[in-house]
C-alpha cells in the first residue's frame, strides 16, 4: 500500500490512480478549497496502522471513504455508481469501509459495466479518504450545460450532495450565461454563492482545458468534492471566435449582417466569409495601410463571435492615420450608417506626404468602381466548373478557384467603397446645416430611397407584380400552402404568370434569404422557400403595385442658402444614388459567383455521401473547405466533429446580438429566464 496526502500525489501516478483522486489532487495543487484528505493506492495489502495515523492527522470525527478506480471518471466511461461510497465514517469503521470499497471492484454490477465498456480487465482500485463536510447545501456544476451550451448548469439541494446523486431529492437548477454572470439567488442559493460557483467553474474549465462536472458543498464555506470531464456531448459555440484581446475594439454587425444574418456554417466561414474579409484586406492594401493582404491576419476584418459575423471597426479606423481624406466618422457612416463615438485606440500617424499619396491611392481605388463592375461581370460569366464525377478532382477544382471568389469580392468592394465614400462625403458636407443628428441622418437616408434600377428592389417589384396577377386570377391562392401555390403557378396559372415567374427565376434565381451562406439554397433550387416569400407578399396589402415618385433633388436641397454648397450637395446626392445602383448590381454578381460554388459543394456532398464519407449531404456545411479535403483522404474523426457542430449551430442560430459592441460581442440575454426549474434525480 502507498499513501499520499491530497496535493502531494506524484504526477507520474495520475494515469493509474483514477479520475476522482487525480481531480481532487489537481484541485488541491491549484489552490481550490478541497476537504483535507489522502489517497490510498497499490492496495494488495492494507497498512492499517498507516491508515489510522493518517486519519488522526485530519483532526476530524468522521470522513468519507470513496472509490477511485483506475478507469473511473475517464472520458471513455465514467463508471459512475459502480463502486461503493461511505459517508460519516468514524475511526473504528474506516478499515472495514476501505475493504468494502475494494471488494466493490469485483461486484456483479461492476463486472457487467466493465464488459460493456471493455474496461474490466485493466481496472484496479484506489481509495480517497477526506474530512467529512456536514453540508447545509450541495450539488453539481456543469461548466457547459448539456441542454444549452450557452449556459452553465448549477444544480443544488439542501443537505448532502448524495441526496441529489441518489435521486432522493429533487434539485433546483440555476443557469447563468457563459458570457457573463446573470444569476439571481433565492432561498436556497444566494446571489453571492451563485457567483462564487460561476467564477470557480470558469477557472476550473480554464485550468483543465475542457468542460467539467464539479461536485460541491457549502457548510462554513464552499468546498469542492469532485471534478471530472463531462461525459455527455457538449458543444463549443465559440470554436471559431477570435482568441486575441479585443477589449478596446469596436465591433458592428451592420453591413455584413445584411448579407449573412444569424450564424454562419464552418464551410461558409472558410469560403465566402474569407472572401469578404479578403476584399476588405485588399482595400487596406490599396489605401497604403499594409504592403500585403497577409499583413492583416485573415478573418480579422470580419470576425466570428459564437458563429455570428462582425466588422472590426478598429482596423478600418487606421485609415485615418495613413490616409489624409479619411476620418473615423467616414468609416462609421460608410459601414454602420450612423455616427458613433469610436473607442480610443493607439494610432501611429504616417507623415503628411505619405498620407497625401495614400489619399490618391484610395481615391483611385474608389473611382475604379465602374471598371470593377465590368470586370466582375466578365469574371462571373467565364467562371465554370468542368469536373462532375471524380471526388478528388471536384474538390481540387474548387480549391483552385477559391482565389476567383476572393477576386470577385475585391471587385464588389471597389464598387461598394464608391457608394460608401459618396454618401459619407454628403453626410459631412451637410453636417453643419443640422443641429439634430438623428434628423440629419434621416434626411440623408431619405435621399437614398426610391432609386430606380436597383437590382434588389427589382426582386420585390417582380414578385409584387406576380402576386397582383395571381390574386386577380384566383383569389383563393392567398390560402394555399407553399407546395400548392408552386403547383398552381407551374401548372394551372395563365401563360402570362408562368412567363413572369420563369423570367424572375432567370434573373434572380441565384438569390435567396441569407444568400452568402453556403448552406442557403438559391431560389432556383429551392422554390418552396421562394413560395414562402411570395406568400408573405400575397398576404400583404403592399402587394398592390404602386408607382414610385422620383426625388426632385433641387427641391430637396432648396433649404441650402449657399449656391456652391447646394450645387455640390446635388452632385454628391446624384453620385450617392448612382453608387447604390452599382453596389447592388455588383452584390448580385458576387452572389452569382457564390452560387456557382454552392452548386459544386452540393455535387461534392452528394458524391461523398454515396461513398459513405458523409452520413448525409447536409453535413458538408459543418466542415471547413480544408477539412473536406481531409475527410476525402480518410480522416473519419472530423465527421463526428461535424455532427457536433451541426447540433451547436442550432444554439448559435438562436442567439441575438446588438448592432455594436465595444469589446467582445456577447448575446442579448435580457429576454431569458434565469433560474428555476425542477430536475428530479
Amino acid at each position: 500500500m502507498r499513501l499520499f496526502p491530497l496535493g502531494k500525489v506524484p504526477q507520474e501516478l495520475y494515469p493509474s490512480i483514477g479520475g476522482k483522486a487525480r481531480g481532487l489532487d489537481e484541485l488541491t495543487r491549484l489552490g481550490f478549497s478541497v476537504p483535507k484528505g489522502f489517497v490510498l493506492t497499490d492496495l494488495e495489502t492494507l497498512d492499517e496502522k498507516a491508515v489510522l495515523t493518517a486519519f488522526d492527522s485530519l483532526h476530524t470525527k468522521t470522513v468519507s471513504v470513496r472509490s477511485s478506480a483506475s478507469n473511473e471518471d475517464s472520458l471513455e466511461a465514467s463508471n459512475a455508481g459502480q463502486f461503493e461510497t461511505y459517508l460519516f465514517v468514524e475511526r473504528n469503521n474506516i478499515l472495514s469501509s476501505i475493504e468494502k470499497c475494494i471488494q466493490s471492484l469485483h461486484s456483479e454490477r461492476a463486472k457487467t459495466y466493465g464488459k460493456h465498456f471493455n474496461t474490466e480487465e485493466k481496472n484496479h482500485m484506489n481509495i480517497v479518504i477526506q474530512e467529512m463536510i456536514d453540508s447545509k447545501k450541495a450539488g453539481v456544476l456543469f461548466t457547459s450545460s448539456p441542454i444549452d451550451p450557452t449556459k452553465m448548469l448549477i444544480e443544488a439541494v439542501k443537505g448532502q450532495g448524495e441526496n441529489l446523486v441518489s435521486g432522493s431529492s429533487s434539485a433546483t437548477q440555476y443557469t447563468p450565461s457563459l458570457y457573463r454572470f446573470n444569476g439571481k439567488g433565492d432561498s436556497l442559493l444566494s446571489t453571492g454563492e451563485l457567483q462564487e460557483l460561476y467564477e470557480i467553474g470558469k477557472k476550473i474549465k480554464e485550468n483543465f482545458k475542457q468542460e467539467m462536472d464539479i461536485e460541491w458543498a457549502i457548510s462554513d464555506k464552499l468546498y469542492l468534492l469532485q471534478v471530472r470531464p463531462i461525459t455527455t456531448e457538449t458543444y463549443d459555440l465559440r470554436e471559431f471566435d477570435r482568441k486575441d484581446d479585443v477589449s478596446s475594439h469596436l465591433f458592428t454587425k451592420r453591413n455584413v449582417g445584411e448579407m449573412m444574418p444569424g450564424a454562419v456554417t464552418p464551410l461558409t466561414y472558410s469560403t465566402s466569409t474569407f472572401a469578404i474579409d479578403y476584399g476588405m484586406r485588399y482595400m487596406m492594401k490599396k489605401a497604403g495601410l499594409i504592403k500585403n493582404v497577409k499583413d492583416i491576419t485573415p478573418l480579422r476584418m470580419i470576425s466570428s463571435f459564437s458563429g455570428h459575423l462582425f466588422f472590426d471597426m478598429n482596423l478600418l479606423y487606421n485609415m485615418y492615420a495613413k490616409v489624409a481624406i479619411a476620418s473615423p466618422q467616414q468609416m462609421n457612416l460608410s459601414i454602420m450608417g450612423e455616427y458613433h463615438d469610436y473607442p480610443p485606440i493607439e494610432m501611429k500617424f504616417a507623415n503628411p506626404i505619405t498620407r497625401f499619396i495614400n489619399s490618391f491611392r484610395f481615391l483611385f481605388f474608389v473611382l475604379s468602381g465602374g471598371k470593377a463592375r465590368k470586370k466582375l461581370n466578365k469574371l462571373v460569366l467565364k467562371t465554370e466548373f468542368k469536373e462532375k464525377e471524380d471526388i478528388v478532382k471536384i474538390y481540387d477544382e474548387i480549391t483552385d478557384k477559391l482565389s476567383v471568389l476572393n477576386k470577385s469580392l475585391v471587385y464588389h468592394y471597389k464598387a461598394s467603397s464608391n457608394s460608401g465614400s459618396a454618401s459619407s462625403t454628403l453626410y459631412q458636407m451637410l453636417e453643419k446645416e443640422f443641429e439634430d443628428k438623428s434628423a440629419y441622418q434621416a434626411f440623408v437616408a431619405s435621399i437614398l430611397t426610391n432609386i430606380p434600377n436597383i437590382e434588389s428592389a427589382d426582386i420585390l417589384d417582380r414578385l409584387q407584380e406576380i402576386a397582383v396577377l395571381l390574386k386577380e386570377e384566383n383569389k383563393d391562392v392567398i390560402t394555399y400552402d407553399e407546395q400548392k401555390l408552386l403547383d398552381y403557378i407551374k401548372t394551372d396559372s395563365s401563360l402570362n404568370i408562368k412567363k413572369k415567374y420563369n423570367d424572375f427565376l432567370l434573373v434572380h434565381g441565384h438569390r435567396c434569404i441569407k444568400e452568402a451562406e453556403m448552406r442557403s439554397k438559391a431560389w432556383k433550387r429551392d422554390e418552396l422557400s421562394l413560395m414562402t416569400y411570395l406568400k408573405s407578399i400575397l398576404s400583404s396589402p403592399s402587394s398592390l403595385k404602386q408607382g414610385k415618385a422620383e426625388i426632385d433633388l433641387k427641391k430637396t436641397f432648396a433649404f441650402l442658402k449657399k449656391p456652391i454648397l447646394k450645387k455640390f450637395a446635388i452632385l454628391f446626392a446624384k453620385r450617392s444614388r448612382n453608387a447604390v445602383v452599382y453596389r447592388e448590381y455588383t452584390k448580385s454578381r458576387m452572389i452569382k459567383m457564390i452560387d456557382k460554388f454552392k452548386d459544386q459543394y452540393i455535387l461534392l456532398a452528394k458524391k461523398m455521401t454515396q461513398k459513405n464519407l458523409l452520413q448525409d449531404e447536409d453535413l458538408i456545411y459543418f466542415l471547413t473547405h480544408e477539412e473536406i479535403g481531409r475527410v476525402i483522404k480518410g480522416d473519419t474523426n472530423l465527421v463526428k466533429h461535424a455532427q457536433n457542430r451541426r447540433k451547436t449551430f442550432s444554439f448559435q442560430e438562436a442567439l441575438s446580438f446588438d448592432d455594436t459592441y465595444l469589446g467582445m460581442p456577447i448575446p442579448d440575454l435580457t429576454q431569458e429566464e434565469e433560474n428555476k426549474g425542477e430536475l428530479n434525480g
